[in-house]
């Protein structure tokens, strides 16, 4: 009997950098763990770092005051894993709908697709996700059709509850890693969890946060 992929929670907000390091992260360590054999599903949880609202902040600018010998470190770490990070060039937004057009395109199966767009429109190309034109423009992109209408295909309700901040990943055997975890931690979760002698085994139940962001 063929066992069921390994599916892995990934919690996170397309406005927070730290999620889109681990998920450039994540991408490399999934596709070397399926590239190997393994099979793997992602399922997406919303975390919405910025209130809700009917209106989306305008104008460009960073997320949050940062000296620049700071912001040159973030963009360095991010490079070195093939993001492009342009903090001066974001434009602030909320990402309910970015959330929703995920959910949809999970849907359609290309919900790790959608994510990284969303990921590199908001970071490097300094492009409005809170805009429902722009995010149908980046949904036609990868063959997924939107009209901006909500959809039946709707997202947990964005948590913005307090406990771990994003992001955090969640594995079948209980453990959880928060933060921009490495590409090394992430390989080697995936190859332990993902072993033959790990299926079925009780959840462990065990929390690591990373120990550096970079």
């Amino acid at each position: 009997m063929r066992d069921e992929p390994m599916e892995v929670e990934f919690t996170h907000d397309i406005a927070c950098v730290w999620s889109a390091l681990a998920y450039v992260r994540f991408q490399r360590a999934a596709e070397e763990h399926r590239a190997g054999g393994g099979e793997l599903e992602v399922v997406f949880r919303p975390y919405e770092t910025e209130p809700s609202s009917t209106e989306t902040p305008s104008g460009r600018g960073r997320l949050q005051p940062a000296p620049a010998a700071r912001i040159e470190q973030i963009a360095q770490a991010a490079a070195a894993d093939g993001l492009v990070v342009n903090l001066d060039r974001i434009v602030p937004a909320h990402t309910g709908e970015a959330h929703r057009l995920i959910a949809l395109a999970a849907a359609h199966g290309n919900a790790e697709d959608m994510t990284a767009r969303l990921y590199r429109a908001y970071f490097s190309d300094g492009l409005d996700i809170g805009d429902v034109n722009v995010l149908r423009g980046l949904a036609s992109a990868i063959g997924v059709r939107w009209d901006g209408e909500r959809s039946h295909a709707q997202p947990a309700r964005p948590t913005r509850a307090s406990g771990p901040r994003v992001p955090v990943f969640r594995f079948p055997d209980g453990t959880i890693l928060v933060g921009a975890v490495s590409l090394a931690n992430l390989r080697s979760e995936l190859m332990r969890v993902g072993s033959p002698r790990r299926r079925g085994r009780q959840s462990s139940n065990r929390l690591l946060a990373a120990e550096s962001v970079f």
